[in-house]
């Protein structure tokens, strides 16, 4: 498999801006690979804060993401953002292929530390399953994560044990980690504790550039 990690640098809240990122980026690189990942929240911008609380915000939202997949052919697409179901809004990844969004996964674990604040605006996921997709006429299973839910070690729940149990072959975390000084060396040591200890592949993708204060060290 051929997969192209598009770790880009979105602006919080341009919509159309990083829509046309995110298109060229489909455009371009889908005949050449089996499968495109984007990082947690990409369509927004990371953090998008009080703008969660904004419906025309979410409701254009939801229309740039359906833009974006009436774009995607056959290589299939994963790409973060949120969804609102009801009065729920969830971070979510979305997975689009053939014209359409075919399905979403949700984060699980929303931070509350340091700069992060998801408690606030977001509905924690709850269900765990992986995503199967044709790649190549072969199915395979994807289990589909986001930033925290890989770093399970202070909580009950551990979503990358449970992706891999329920079938999973390769797990793909999408994220906005921040950058901190020997952060790196930390999430290759986790990554790859993680993909010895559960015999399976590990695909982690996360944002590049800066926002505001915030400093985003994808590599």
């Amino acid at each position: 498999m051929k997969i192209l990690l598009a770790q880009i640098n979105p602006t919080v809240g341009a919509l159309d801006n990083n829509s046309r990122n995110i298109e060229g980026i489909i455009q371009e690189y889908s005949p050449r690979c089996d499968l495109i990942v984007f990082p947690e929240m990409c369509l927004t911008g990371y953090p998008p804060q009080d703008l969660l609380m904004d419906a025309a915000f979410i409701a254009k939202t939801a229309e740039a993401l359906e833009d974006i997949a009436d774009k995607v052919q056959g290589t299939p697409v994963i790409l973060g953002t949120i969804r609102q179901v009801e009065n729920r809004l969830f971070n979510t990844a979305a997975v689009l292929q053939n014209g359409k969004v075919i399905l979403y996964r949700d984060k699980t674990h929303l931070p509350t530390y340091d700069v992060f604040d998801e408690a606030r605006y977001f509905v924690s996921a709850n269900s765990r399953m992986p995503v199967e997709l044709k790649i190549h006429g072969k199915s395979i299973k994807l289990g589909i994560e986001i930033c925290e839910d890989l770093w399970d070690k202070d909580y009950e729940t551990k979503v990358s044990r449970e992706l891999v149990h329920a079938g999973a072959e390769i797990l793909i975390n999408i994220s906005d980690s921040l950058f901190h000084l020997n952060r790196l060396d930390d999430r290759l040591d986790i990554i790859n504790d993680m993909s010895i200890d559960l015999e399976c592949y590990f695909i982690y993708c996360y944002l590049v550039g800066a926002q505001v204060v915030l400093e985003f060290d994808g590599w």
